[in-house]
């Protein structure tokens, strides 16, 4: 007997119990309140069928972040990624202390007006890496590495001084030894060697191996990057796509940065560049303040000296899109890692860091000018991130089974298996679904008894033979929508629950669901959707069975969208942005499995509900 055969007698037998199934205990989440009316509490599985869908580029620019290295999955194969961003000029109006026009035209009123001549020192590009400092109970320790981070009272260092004491007396609650000269924070006078503007922070968004060394190369970009579509007659916003590789295309000039680096974790001390003369200490040297972990690199002086610093007061940098047509912009890129390492950038507060030195007209403070000097100074300004900024995704060695079931499924055979990829791979879902018999006279049926549908549960198990589940990209949440217009779900809709502890990321609506559960093993086990307006709505409203689509999610409050085009038919569709921001990967069971075994795993549709 062949295992299609057994499928479709377990698919008939599941449908001819609808009267006779025997009653379970339940959480009611449907309108409906449970009485004396009902005559109990029935359930059924629906089968729901699954076909797996590809995009070949989706809509990268302007997205929450950009990406940035290269990742190899044991079952996907290798992710690879780079960026292009213009810079915005709007924060930069002038150099020194004065406008280009001021110096030239110099100042009856005000001798100091002079002659600046700046001259580039440093320049640096800044990415700041994203992070958080969540500290519930508030003692100067971050919940990661507090040893009981709801107890202020603790002692994180054991060193017999509680954090919120050694926060109060500018310690290290994370050393006994705060200074680090050998004595003991409860035995030492003076621990004035200790920083405490120091902070350690909990890096997020760096998956792989945080040690692994790589090529990091910076370009010029000789491509302009235009606001508007010109196809659209420039009334709409340019897209630009993730298939699109400035690099590759010859849209790189000269080299800015070529070096093999390392991920610096530490904070980024930021020194004093002049003294303060109303204090008695020499400030110039030493640290002003700290900056976030991130990458930063030096950039080529003598281009931004004679591409910027030189064009002062010209048109060229009068305005962004003056600007943006004279530098262009720059294109990041990395390869020839060590090892695995992928990188989420925070690339809202990037940007472009110059140092340099000028000629400063220093009065001394007195009216007389004979003391006066004319001195070098040094000087810091910075250019963001801005503009249009757009991320470049490349995948390579895809797995043959991956490519197999995405033809199967556009000729209309359902998937054995569900393959999810960041915005590469994702899947149609078809409840009720019709191929195999009358579903729609089960529903009529199950319509015409009276019934209130109590719950209704989309069940995705996760195919555990397919990877290795400890694997860094392993999603936390999926996200489900309507397929044909990428609209949200009446229960997605109506949930509101908001998760309030401290550090939740991407936890709000959890009756809707999609979340990542674990099973006794504390291993990853499935994601549920609760969908039980939507069902109810199909039942007993009459409304219509849209397909669904299903996509790995890193923000569920997010619900714009974002245009791809589908592989192979390579139609226009669209698809929420959440996924297209993330790298994450996994391999569910679909709806027609390949084995009896993984039958009673397929995907499928549960639902309970009472008649009245």
């Amino acid at each position: 007997m062949n295992f299609t055969f057994i499928r479709n007698i377990f698919y008939f037998a599941s449908l001819a119990i609808f009267l006779t199934s025997c009653n379970k205990d339940y959480f009611t989440v449907g309108s409906e309140l449970f009485n004396g009316e009902f005559e109990g509490l029935n359930s059924i599985v629906f089968p729901v069928f699954s076909y797996q869908e590809s995009t070949v580029k989706v809509a990268t620019n302007n997205l929450p972040n950009v990406h940035l290295g290269k990742y190899n999955d044991d079952y996907y194969g290798a992710l690879e990624s780079s960026f292009v961003s213009q810079l915005d000029i709007s924060y930069l109006p002038i150099f020194g202390d004065f406008s280009q026009q001021q110096e030239q035209e110099g100042s009856e009123i005000d001798i100091r007006v002079i002659n600046e001549e700046e001259v580039l020192s440093a320049v640096y590009l800044d990415i700041p890496f994203f992070n958080n400092r969540n500290d519930s109970d508030t003692d100067g320790v971050i919940d990661l590495y507090d040893i009981d981070p709801n107890n202020s009272s603790s002692d994180s260092d054991s060193d017999g001084i509680s954090d919120i004491d050694e926060l109060r007396a500018e310690l290290n609650p994370l050393s006994n030894d705060s200074d680090g000269d050998g004595i003991l924070d409860p035995d030492d006078d003076d621990n004035a060697g200790y920083d405490s503007q120091r902070r350690v922070y909990e890096i997020d968004s760096i998956y792989g191996n945080k040690n692994a060394s790589f090529d990091l190369r910076v370009y010029e970009l000789t491509y302009y990057l235009n606001h508007l579509d010109i196809e659209n007659n420039f009334e709409y916003s340019a897209q630009y796509f993730s298939d699109q590789d400035f690099y590759a295309n010859g849209f790189s000039g000269q080299v800015l940065h070529d070096d093999n680096i390392n991920l610096n974790l530490e904070e980024v001390p930021v020194l004093y560049y002049q003294d303060d003369p109303e204090t008695a200490v020499i400030e110039t040297g030493q640290v002003e303040y700290y900056e976030s972990p991130r990458i930063r690199v030096p950039l080529n002086v003598e281009f931004f000296q004679r591409r910027l610093m030189n064009f002062e007061g010209l048109d060229q940098l009068k305005n962004a899109d003056n600007f943006n047509h004279h530098l262009r912009g720059l294109i990041v890129k990395a390869d020839n890692f060590s090892d695995d390492l992928y990188m989420l950038l925070d690339i809202s507060n990037a940007q472009v860091v110059l140092e340099y030195n000028y000629n400063f007209y220093n009065s001394k403070g007195t009216v007389t000018t004979d003391d006066d000097v004319i001195e070098r100074r040094k000087k810091s300004n910075s250019m963001p991130f801005g503009g249009v900024y757009v991320n470049h995704y490349s995948y390579q060695d895809h797995n043959e089974e991956v490519q197999q079931v995405i033809s199967s499924s556009s000729e209309g055979t359902p998937s054995n298996r569900i393959f999810l990829q960041g915005p590469r791979l994702t899947s149609k879902i078809k409840l009720f679904a019709e191929n195999e018999f009358d579903l729609p006279n089960v529903i009529y049926e199950l319509a015409s008894q009276d019934v209130i549908i109590n719950e209704a549960n989309l069940v995705l198990n996760i195919d555990k033979s397919a990877h290795d589940l400890s694997h860094d990209l392993l999603p936390n949440r999926l996200y489900l929508y309507s397929y044909n217009n990428g609209a949200t779900l009446e229960d997605y809709n109506k949930d509101f629950t908001i998760d309030y502890n401290l550090g939740s990321v991407n936890a709000n609506k959890y009756v809707f669901g999609g979340m990542l559960e674990y099973d006794s093993n504390n291993k990853p086990d499935k994601y549920k959707f609760n969908i039980t307006n939507h069902v109810n709505n199909i039942i007993n409203k009459d409304s219509l069975n849209i397909d669904l689509g299903l996509v790995v999610n890193s923000n569920i409050e997010d619900i714009t969208l974002r245009r791809a085009f589908t592989n192979p038919q390579n139609n226009k569709t669209l698809i929420p942005t959440s996924v297209i921001v993330s790298p994450y990967s996994v391999v569910l069971y679909g709806s027609h499995p390949n084995d009896s075994i993984s039958f009673y795993k397929r995907l499928s549709l549960e639902i309970l509900y009472t008649k009245y």
